[in-house]
This record gives C-alpha cells, sequence and structure tokens, in this order.
C-alpha cells in the first residue's frame, strides 16, 4: 500500500524560540511570523529548535509563550533538537554543533521523511552548516541553508570550525541544496571565503515584518538610568569584542579630551548570563577607571529595543568590527530614531551611508569619534531629513514579507498560493513612532 505524503516546511533554527540571546534570534521570529501566513493550509509546519530548559539563564518564559503560542495556532508541529549542551547552551561550538546536526538528521529521519512530500528544510545558521552530512541524498537537496554569520567572519581563528563549515556547505551543494545570504556582503564572503559557486547562492536579506511596523513599543523608561532622562548615547549588543564596544569607549575618552559636550551613554553590552563574563567586565572596569558618563547594562532585556522611541534619545551608535548585516539600524529607522552612527563594516555598509547616518571605519575610534560628533551636532532640520532618508531605506529594500514571498515561490511553489500577495498588509501603514 502506497503510504500517503504531505507537503512539509521544515524550520530549524539556534535562537529565538526558547529565548532571543541574539540578533539573529529577533531575525528568526521575524521569519516565522513572515512564513506562516504564506503558507496553505495543506502544508505541514514543523520547528526544530535547538532545546533549552527552563533553569536554564538562556530560556525566558514570555518569549517561549509566545513563539509556542505561533506555532500552535498555525497546527504547526515543534520537534526539540539536543546539542549536547543539556539544554542549557544554544551556541556551545563545534562539538555542539556536531551534536546538533545528529540530533536534527534523526528527527528529519524519523518524523519528517516517511510522510512528507515535497519537502523544504530550512536551517539558521552555523550550528546547522554541516547537517548535509548526516542526511540521506534526497533530503539534501530539499536543504536551504541560511547563513547569518561564519566563524571565518567571527572566529577567524577557529580553524577546524572553519573547516567543518565549508565541508558541509560544499556538501549541500553538491547534492543540489542552496546557500541563502542574509546581505550583500554574506554573498559576497561565502563566495570568496568559502568558495560557494554564486549559482549556489540565494538572496534572502532580512528585513522587517508588517508587526515590526505596526506595533512600535513605547519607551520602557524603568530601563534608563536617570542621568540618561535628559539626554542618551544608545549602544547596545552582545558582550563580545568584535561588537566594538571598546572603540566606543575609546571615541567617547577622545572626545571628551577635545571639551566635546557628550550626553550620558547607555552601553547594554549583555548576555543571558547573571554573572558577569570576562568582557563584560573589562567594559565596565574601563568605564570606572576612566570616569566616564556611562551606564553600562550587562543584562538582556527583549524591552531594551523600546528605548529607540524616547525622545531624550540622542544618537545610536553601532560600533561593529564585524557585521554580517546589522539589524539594530533598521529598528532605529522604524523606531524614527536619528542620527544613527554606524561603522562602514560588512552588511552595515549597506544600511547606514551619509544619507541614513553618520559612518566611521571599523576599529578606528577617532574615526568613530569624528562620526559621533557630527551626529550630536545635528540640528532639528538634520535629524528629520535621517529620519526620513532611514524610513525609505527600511520600506522599500527591506520589507521581509516581500523578501520571505520571493524565496517560497523560488524554493517551494506548492507551499504558498499565487494570490497570497493581495492579503498581506502593505508595510506602508506604518505607525508613527511613541514620541516622535
Amino acid at each position: 500500500m502506497q503510504r500517503s505524503t504531505t507537503p512539509t516546511v521544515a524550520v530549524a533554527l539556534q535562537d529565538g524560540f526558547y529565548s532571543c540571546g541574539t540578533g539573529a534570534g529577533r531575525s528568526n521570529r521575524a521569519f516565522l511570523q513572515t512564513l506562516i501566513p504564506k503558507l496553505l493550509p495543506a502544508v505541514r509546519l514543523v520547528v526544530l529548535p535547538i532545546r533549552l530548559v527552563q533553569a536554564g539563564s538562556e530560556y525566558n518564559s514570555g518569549w517561549h509563550y509566545q513563539m509556542h503560542d505561533l506555532i500552535h495556532r498555525a497546527g504547526g508541529q515543534v520537534l526539540p533538537i539536543d546539542n549536547g549542551t543539556a539544554g542549557h547552551r544554544r551556541f556551545g561550538g563545534l562539538k555542539a554543533f556536531r551534536h546538533a546536526c545528529a540530533s536534527a538528521a534523526n528527527a528529519i529521519h524519523r518524523h519528517l521523511l516517511p510522510s512528507a512530500g515535497p519537502l523544504l528544510l530550512i536551517t539558521f545558521d552555523c550550528p546547522f552548516y554541516g547537517l548535509a552530512d548526516a542526511l540521506t541524498a534526497n533530503a539534501r537537496s530539499s536543504l536551504v541553508a541560511v547563513a547569518r554569520s561564519t566563524a571565518a567572519l567571527h572566529d577567524p581563528g577557529d580553524t577546524p570550525r572553519i573547516e567543518w563549515e565549508r565541508k558541509g556547505m560544499h556538501q549541500l551543494v553538491a547534492a543540489g541544496g542552496r546557500i541563502a545570504a542574509i546581505s550583500t556582503h554574506m554573498r559576497t564572503h561565502l563566495s570568496t571565503e568559502y568558495r560557494i559557486p554564486e549559482t549556489a547562492i540565494l538572496d534572502l536579506p532580512n528585513g522587517l515584518t508588517a508587526e515590526d511596523w505596526q506595533h512600535i513599543p513605547a519607551p520602557d523608561t524603568r530601563l534608563l538610568p536617570p542621568a540618561a532622562r535628559s539626554g542618551f548615547i544608545l549602544s547596545m549588543g552582545r558582550a563580545v569584542p568584535y561588537k566594538g564596544f571598546d572603540d566606543l569607549l575609546d571615541a567617547l575618552t577622545l572626545l571628551r579630551t577635545r571639551g566635546t559636550h557628550l550626553p550620558h551613554t547607555v552601553l547594554a553590552a549583555v548576555t543571558d548570563d547573571p554573572a558577569l563574563s570576562p568582557y563584560q567586565q573589562h567594559l565596565a572596569q574601563q568605564i570606572n577607571v576612566r570616569k566616564l558618563n556611562a551606564t553600562f547594562l550587562p543584562r538582556f532585556n527583549p524591552a531594551l529595543r523600546s528605548v529607540l522611541t524616547h525622545p531624550a534619545l540622542a544618537a545610536v551608535v553601532v560600533p561593529s568590527r564585524v557585521e554580517p548585516f546589522g539589524r539594530i539600524p533598521l529598528e532605529a529607522f522604524v523606531a524614527g530614531a536619528a542620527p544613527v552612527v554606524a561603522t562602514t563594516a560588512g552588511g552595515l555598509a549597506e544600511l547606514v551611508t551619509e544619507r541614513t547616518g553618520y559612518t566611521a571605519t571599523p576599529g578606528d575610534p577617532a574615526s568613530l569619534a569624528t562620526a559621533i560628533a557630527r551626529a550630536l551636532a545635528a540640528d532639528t532640520t538634520q535629524r528629520a531629513r535621517l529620519r526620513a532618508a532611514g524610513r525609505h531605506l527600511a520600506i522599500t529594500r527591506y520589507n521581509y514579507d516581500t523578501t520571505v514571498r520571493r524565496f517560497l515561490h523560488q524554493m517551494a511553489p506548492w507551499a504558498t498560493s499565487p494570490v497570497a500577495a493581495a492579503a498581506e498588509q502593505p508595510i506602508l501603514r506604518a505607525a508613527t513612532p511613541p514620541g516622535r
């Protein structure tokens, strides 16, 4: 007797289901929020997240509830993936990546392949680069690996991991699978550093959802110290050296030496852990030793981005040395925050230009100091111009609804209705950010 099959779309992700400790986590959630309404009712949705336990420091109950509810309401299925860390770490290094690939392959072979037809597998991102090696040949050809980052970008000294990633990507491509790049910078990086053929790379640029535009939160003032409420600079991101926070502290020190009037700086270099990491301890010590007019926030809080809408925000600074995409400038554009100061590292150069903000050379504190000084000197007319240009860029080039629809049409036309676009809410119906 012939076994019945069901059209299936499966999404494996390291972050963004049980919590959101990275920009990639927010983008992964945005992808699922955008994907789900586009799937035909007959298509089965399966989500394979790297499991986090409630007792772990990286777990966020509120975030998990929202994501579970999103998948449940869509009639989807969740198959947690074990990465060998007992559910306490979403990342964990190469050993954890190998474990996650084996666990994901086992779930795919047992729960998807026997009844899936046709099938689209989508993975986000580093922990699953080696998945093709653990899959059967027919499953490999259904796989799209979305590359949000690589070891060559973020940990160039980790040769074993780079080679593992390269081998996995080439196995995938050789079997007819594809690799998706989230920015022009990532496309170039994959082609040059990992030698992926241009024909095997899809464009799946990061972007914003209609919800990002229509549900702009009012600022949570509890997150701001009293010294910031009359004016502040905001810089935020994961507490890792390649985010360039040392360069920011050097730039602030230079500006003070030059006699530039500086508002209070809120530096949110965050992790999920309750204890400060060695790098966070270093940053806190430098702020203290230099007696900088700054507050250090070490703990991740999903509400932190709400302060992008605070009327006292003087500038947003993204000092990264390496950045595959750079979601923070887009979120600033949506919130109406201006000016945005960013280095030209990687994907940031596609977002922040002299039309939308002020730019600096990566790893160059003097260049960053000059850009910050220019931003702080901008008058009301200049800020309004930058705000309008940023919002226009986000609306016209980074509409995730359009991006994901095109992706599905190319990779799984059987999964979505050709008239689905007519039912989408135009992203141009954007709410006015609170306080702007």
